[in-house]
């Protein structure tokens, strides 16, 4: 008799968030991660930096600290968090604080950020427990900064594709 598989189902393309278990194998060589990851546009982190109260920054999934490095370069004291260990001993490594956790399971302590950012992370958070959980630890007129990479290619590969 046929019986039913006990994994659960292959979450829906706008549910990445249950798939993160794919996200939490990225650490398998954080080094060439960090190496290949691109980083961010100076003008979006010192827009993001000029609209926040203050400099205190949580980065969730903050992965090698990719983004948390360009907000401290900016003069930010950025806090991780990060649910892969491997990732989160690198960006220590290079002087990061990070505490090993999903954002939703996170417990802050009583800690209040002036800007939550979430680089390439957001979408492997579940939206509901994610905006509830950013809304308890930002100060008031803190701000939520979520973003991430638009790969476009040259116009020379992206033309011949479209065709």
């Amino acid at each position: 008799m046929p019986t039913l598989s006990q994994e659960p189902p292959e979450p829906s393309p706008v549910e990445p968030h249950r798939a993160r278990r794919m996200a939490e194998s990225f650490g398998v060589d954080a080094q060439r991660y960090d190496q290949a990851r691109p980083g961010y546009p100076d003008a979006l982190v010192a827009r993001i930096v000029a609209g926040s109260p203050g400099p205190d920054v949580l980065d969730v999934g903050c992965g090698t600290g990719i983004a948390a490095r360009q907000f401290q370069a900016a003069g930010c004291a950025v806090f991780g968090v990060e649910p892969d260990a491997r990732m989160a001993d690198f960006a220590r490594a290079l002087g990061l604080r990070v505490e090993v956790a999903t954002f939703e399971a996170w417990q802050p302590a009583g800690r209040t950020f002036d800007a939550v950012v979430a680089a390439q992370s957001w979408h492997w958070v579940d939206p509901v427990a994610g905006a509830v959980k950013a809304a308890r630890v930002l100060r008031p007129g803190g701000r939520l900064a979520i973003f991430g990479h638009v790969y476009e290619p040259p116009v020379e590969v992206a033309d011949p594709f479209a065709a």
